[in-house]
């Protein structure tokens, strides 16, 4: 079985954040990038 990977740009506020969870729910391998100024990024 071939593995599902996914690259979500801004992946960790708003509509990507909910685009990588329901990804990875779904049996993604995610990877995520996001701005380093997201005070959000540790609660993940």
């Amino acid at each position: 079985m071939a593995t599902r990977l996914a690259l979500i740009t801004g992946g960790m506020g708003g509509l990507g954040e909910t685009i990588s969870t329901k990804m990875a729910d779904a049996g993604y391998r995610v990877a995520v990038t996001y701005s380093p100024s997201n005070k959000t990024v540790s609660h993940w």
